[in-house]
């Protein structure tokens, strides 16, 4: 194999690459590193797979003679990123060398064969579902950062996206909070499907969407693809049913406040320095026109702030997770948010833009 490709281009994807190949050690050692292939047109593919996330991507460079072999994605990334800016030179030797050229400076590192390299899996795009992609990127924005930790529940390791006629929801949850969005699609799905896509898929996801351009999403058995322009993203899902959600959003709303996001934000943030392991709840009064954050640490001190709002119903005091509180109002960027309340001992909802709940369980007061 000979390619000269331009330094800055390649970089990118190999860069897309990089953590899914070596994001964690393997029985398997060729997975650590990343596959490249060289095509007689000019076409360069980079392949990226820890057998449960696979990537993709191709680019056009020199090909002065077709070939592949895989190399140790994180080392090759290394090289790559610190080479003078213009064209890098890549040919491969008998042995498996590789060689990196680029202005006066020369790499030498060794590769693998591609015979016992992972295919990812073949796929069409004829039934996909094509949306938006900063849809998506907002959606899962908004969503992921719920998703649990806990490996124990394993199904709630990711986010639930349910396609039903022309709407797709996005649900994540830790037990504890909740975070759903819905969005209308430009057109309806054939047939209702719903999907766990697991958390290092969004991550992976994530930086491969755009603020522009469509994406098209392919659901086969138990496998996810997406499909950009040049690069395509495979995953397995997360076998299992996800709790029913609906059951989790409070119905009914004795108190309603509306308040400034970014105020409360800040005066979240400020009281919850006084939060401790011994009193961890951030206590929040709803008044008359206004909402006082609170908290109080017994060996610290306290902190208290006031900031104005619209106020409709019962007034209230209910202890909420600072963390969980300051999750859904950083993430957010709506101007006014509103909150609706029924009992101390109830969840509370937090409403942003048109789709958008946050379900917040309540946490007990010392």
């Amino acid at each position: 194999m000979e390619i000269k490709v331009q330094k800055n281009e390649f970089l990118k994807r190999v860069t897309a690459c990089v953590n899914i190949a070596a994001s964690k050690p393997s029985t398997l050692p060729i997975l650590n590193n990343i596959l490249l292939e060289a095509y007689k047109d000019g076409t360069i593919k980079i392949v990226a797979t820890d057998m449960e996330v696979g990537l993709s991507t191709v680019m056009s460079g020199d090909v002065a003679q077709e070939g592949c072999i895989t190399v140790p994605a994180r080392k090759f990334h290394d090289i790559i990123k610190e080479l003078p800016e213009g064209d890098v030179e890549i040919t491969v030797t008998k042995n498996n060398t590789v060689n990196v050229k680029a202005g006066k400076a020369q790499f030498k590192i060794m590769g693998l064969g591609k015979e016992d390299y992972p295919k990812l899996p073949d796929f069409s795009v004829e039934n996909a579902i094509e949306m938006e992609q900063a849809a998506v990127k907002e959606s899962l924005f908004l969503t992921s950062f719920a998703i649990s930790h806990d490996e124990t529940r394993y199904v709630l390791n990711g986010v639930l996206v349910s396609f039903q006629g022309n709407i797709v929801r996005f649900v994540a949850t830790d037990g504890r909070r909740l975070a759903f969005f819905k969005k209308e699609l430009k057109s309806k799905v054939e047939k209702n499907q719903d999907m766990i896509i697991p958390a290092k898929t969004i991550h992976e996801l994530a930086k491969l969407l755009e603020w522009e351009g469509t994406v098209k999403i392919v659901h086969s058995q138990n496998k996810v693809i997406f499909s950009f322009k040049d690069t395509f993203l495979t995953s397995s899902l997360i076998e299992g049913n996800f709790p029913n959600y609906e059951q989790v959003i409070p119905k009914e709303e004795k108190t309603q406040v509306q308040a400034n996001r970014e105020e409360l934000l800040q005066a979240v943030r400020r009281a919850s320095l006084l939060t401790s392991p011994e009193a961890p709840a951030l206590k929040v009064d709803f008044i008359k026109n206004k909402i006082i954050v609170s908290a109080k640490s017994p060996n610290m001190g306290e902190a208290k702030e006031e900031l104005p709002a619209e106020f409709k119903g019962q007034e209230i005091t209910i202890g909420f997770n600072p963390g969980y509180f300051l999750d859904v109002l950083k993430n957010l960027n709506d101007e006014k948010i509103t909150i609706s309340l029924t009992e101390p001992d109830k969840p509370g909802l937090v409403k942003g833009r048109e789709g958008y709940l946050y379900v917040i369980m309540p946490m007990q007061l010392n």
